[in-house]
């Protein structure tokens, strides 16, 4: 490719992502690689000046009026900033000023947000506007208006004409959060960063939406005065801030090596800050200073920001592996092309479950947002749509256990895939701990690094294999760390553990959404054999389990392998019972009802009477919802039963239902 093409294509691309940044607030390139090709492009026209064309980004600070919004010329222009990625360059760019600074250096947090110039006349609100291209920006006054800490009426300012401040609108990350859970929810396109989501926000046709986001807005600089009030940076923050401005954090120093400590310290607080800073910024403080420094084309020689590493970046999803934790749950991950963040090489990230990965929009093959700020785990944010090619794959979630091959269920409540397999190599571990805990077998001697160091070996491969650890003996005994003594204890804790209440067998089992409550009472209504072969209307007779709940058991008692292992265990143990209720033969068993009106008796006692007889009782009516029992003025229930198709009956029909149930038993 000749340079004059290679150029060109740069000066589009550029054009076109400074485009999507500022105007359409999407994204489709970090800032680092924006940079990146920035200074490229800077070096292709410093070194053939011919190479320039007007319409190059280097001429331009921001991009055109977006539609929708009306066009305000700055009566002085919005600069932009030169650029430094190395302590050193901030020292070169103030050393080559003309003179020595006497007055220090302030160096404040650059915020990540959207630079906005404030009107003021009379010192009264009077109009807003975005930075633009520099010259001209957008008129964004009633949306602007609707940012909390930004005043309405400044009183001091009511004997002058046009004051302006100017300074940055931002999203703090916690609204941000927020935010993007709403979208999450609504099945919306989820911002990208903080930056992205405050640009939505502000260039909102609706100020309605722009004052339910959360903005925030710094003021860094004032003009339009013909004398500043102050002499020096610092001494503006406390001026700003008097006037009712919130300014960004600062630091004074008093030469320029100094900023190197300030970088440092940064570095380590970045992420602890409440609100995103891509950088610093590190001015001259003396406006004298500032004067006499002057300006470039488009920047001052008086400032410079310096870009800290970014936590941001793009890069792309090579794959969608599923990997299985230790307690079944199936987690999909993002494999990367790796990507330097923050100093660490990212290569993998968790997408969660399935629903994240539609809601988010995510493709096998996509060109990615992904962030980490901090120490934070590395989190895909958006797909870069722009980048797409048609090659890419739609992800499908798997049927099977990745590890084990075992069919998978889904936990609808926590929108999880789970292997039910209790010897999936995956989980074994997690179970046989689980199995032997407290509340489960209360096998001591059996703990993590027990479990983990007899898995190791061969010796225990699911909880069955518990009971032929006396096998093994001789050969643990040799092992170190272990011993005849222990091992004796061990083998001791074993045998005692053959007899077991059943409530502690079933919390022992781990059943998906089956604690100590839910085990107590399954073990007072069904014995082993009872419950392994229950339906679901029999399971969700009981209180506290829905078809959720009986789903899992029905799941776990399905599936083969733990079949396998059960009958095994039941070999080896002996299972006591609490005293049986009867409600597997009571005449509502699987029946719900749904009371509303006014009876004959309190509805508690309709309630109790349902209850005893082995049905369940619910507030609200739903498809699950089996009979309505209504007496007089039944109000909306009535409604909903009649669009669920769902029987209602009156007190005489209860009684008659009751009757006719007992006689066919």
């Amino acid at each position: 490719m000749m340079l004059k093409e290679k150029y060109l294509e740069l000066v589009n691309l550029l054009n076109k992502a400074a485009t999507a940044y500022y105007r359409d607030d999407s994204p489709f390139m970090s800032d680092e690689e924006y940079d990146r090709l920035y200074r490229e492009l800077l070096q292709m026209e410093s070194s053939d000046h011919l190479l320039k064309v007007p319409h190059s980004p280097t001429m331009r600070v921001g991009a055109d009026i977006r539609e929708g919004f009306k066009k305000v010329a700055h009566s002085e222009k919005m600069m932009s900033l030169d650029d430094a990625f190395e302590v050193g360059e901030v020292e070169a760019f103030f050393n080559r000023l003309d003179f020595a600074p006497a007055g220090g250096f302030v160096v404040e947090h650059k915020i990540d947000g959207l630079a906005v110039n404030i009107i003021y006349d009379h010192g009264r609100y009077l109009k807003a506007a975005t930075r633009g291209d520099g010259e001209t920006g957008e008129d964004v006054t009633e949306n602007v208006a609707t940012v909390k800490d930004i005043p309405l009426e400044i009183p001091e300012f009511s004997d002058l004409g046009m004051v302006e401040i100017r300074g940055e609108v931002y999203l703090p990350l916690k609204s941000f959060n927020e935010l993007n859970e709403i979208r999450q929810k609504t099945g919306e396109k989820l911002f990208a960063n903080p930056r992205n989501a405050a640009a939505g926000s502000l260039r909102q046709l609706d100020p309605k939406i722009t004052a339910s986001r959360g903005l925030r807005f710094f003021a860094y600089a004032i003009t339009g005065l013909s004398a500043l009030p102050v002499e020096r940076q610092e001494r503006l923050h406390s001026f700003l801030r008097a006037l009712g401005f919130k300014t960004p954090q600062f630091e004074k120093i008093a030469k320029i090596e100094d900023v190197e400590t300030i970088v440092s310290n940064i570095m380590n607080l970045r992420s602890s800050l409440p609100y995103d800073i891509d950088g610093l910024v590190v001015k001259l403080n003396s406006f004298e200073e500032q004067k006499r420094a002057g300006f470039l084309t488009k920047t001052p020689k008086w400032a410079i920001a310096y870009k800290l590493p970014a936590i941001e970046k793009t890069t792309k999803i090579n794959e969608i592996t599923w990997q299985v934790g230790r307690t079944g749950v199936v987690t999909p991950v993002a494999e990367l092309e790796p990507v330097e963040i923050g100093g660490v090489v990212v290569k993998r990230a968790t997408l969660h479950n399935i629903d994240e990965i539609r809601r988010k929009g995510l493709m096998v093959g996509d060109t990615v947002f992904v962030r980490r700020a901090g120490d934070v785990i590395p989190e895909v944010i958006a797909p870069v749509e722009q980048m797409r090619t048609g090659d890419e794959m739609t992800v499908l979630a798997p049927y099977n256990c990745p590890v084990c091959d075992s069919g998978l269920v889904k936990d609808e409540e926590k929108i999880a895939l789970k292997c039910p397999n209790i010897s999936c190599p995956a989980k074994v571990t997690g179970s046989i701990e689980h199995f032997a805990s407290r509340k489960g077998l209360d096998i001591d001697g059996l703990g993590e690094k027990q479990v983990e160091f007899l898995h190791e070996k061969g010796w225990l491969n699911s909880v069955a294999d518990i009971y032929r650890l006396k096998d093994h003996v001789m050969f643990l005994s040799a092992e170190r760390g272990w011993g005849e003594k222990s091992v004796s204890k061990l083998i001791e804790a074993i045998e005692k553990s053959r007899t077991v209440k059943f409530q502690n067998l079933l919390y022992a089992l781990g059943i998906d959404n089956v604690g100590e409550f839910l085990a107590g009472e399954l073990a007072k209504n069904f014995t082993i054999d009872e419950l392994m072969k229950a339906d679901p209307g029999m399971l969700t007779a009981i209180e506290g389990i829905g078809a959720t709940v009986a789903r899992s058991i029905n799941d776990f008692f399905s599936n083969p392998q733990n079949r396998a292992v059960l009958d095994r265990l039941l070999k080896e143990l002996t299972i006591t019972y609490p005293e049986k209720s009867d409600l597997t033969t009571k005449i509502l068993s699987g029946k719900t009802f749904v009371i509303t009106g006014e009876l004959s008796q309190p509805r508690e006692i309709f309630a109790e009477k349902i209850k005893d007889l082995g049905g369940k009782v619910s507030s609200s009516v739903s498809k699950k919802t089996d009979f309505v029992l209504a007496g007089e003025n039944a109000g909306s229930k009535l409604s909903k039963a009649a669009e669920l198709s769902v029987k209602v009956i009156n007190e005489e029909e209860f009684r008659q239902l009751v009757l006719k149930k007992e006689n066919e038993q």
